[in-house]
């Protein structure tokens, strides 16, 4: 499972690694941790510019040359998918802030409901509430948040657009309606 993680992580801390499947604990992380030989030792800097120790697969210099360059199309991301579902190491990494509210009380929610956050190149730049109403064929933005340090321009206006109606067509519905104020 350790090994497992950290090929989906590409590198990552022990708490990651342990985090990752949440089926191990720690003390089984650390062991497994020096018990592998085909482990890296490398350090990570994080968005404020701080060092950190984590481990990586010993052909990670070749793993990171393949790596293409990020999309700069837009894309929502579901607030399951590996890419945030650590909130800690989506932090350190990116700097970004994010919390599934579902099971928040809706008086104690920062954000929504619901929230995706929106990802461009290796950025994230906003927050967007998003619902299917597939009855009536729309789907609707009940709220968006840009990030305050992002300026949200007629550029990633348009590309907002058309990551939306992409996911109208994948979905199943015709149009997309703004319920709230656009960027």
């Amino acid at each position: 499972m350790c090994r497992n993680a950290l090929d989906r992580l590409a590198f990552g801390s022990l708490g990651e690694i342990c985090r990752f499947w949440d089926a191990v604990d720690a003390k089984e992380v650390m062991s497994w941790s020096k018990g592998a030989r085909d482990l890296m030792p490398v350090k990570l800097q994080t968005q404020d510019g701080d060092w950190r120790d984590a481990l990586a697969p010993p052909d990670i210099e070749a793993l990171l040359a393949g790596v293409s360059a990020p999309s700069s199309r837009l894309r929502i991301i579901n607030p399951f998918d590996p890419v945030v579902r650590d909130r800690n190491r989506l932090s350190a990494l990116f700097g970004f802030a994010y919390r599934n509210e579902m099971f928040v009380p809706a008086a104690q929610r920062l954000w929504g409901y619901y929230v995706y956050p929106i990802l461009e190149r290796d950025r994230f730049v906003g927050r967007i509430e998003i619902k299917a109403d597939r009855s009536a064929g729309h789907l609707r933005v009940t709220q968006f948040w840009p990030e305050p340090r992002d300026c949200w321009l007629i550029g990633r206006q348009k590309k907002l657009a058309a990551e939306l109606a992409r996911l109208a067509r994948l979905i199943g519905v015709s149009d997309v309606l703004w319920e709230c104020d656009r960027a």
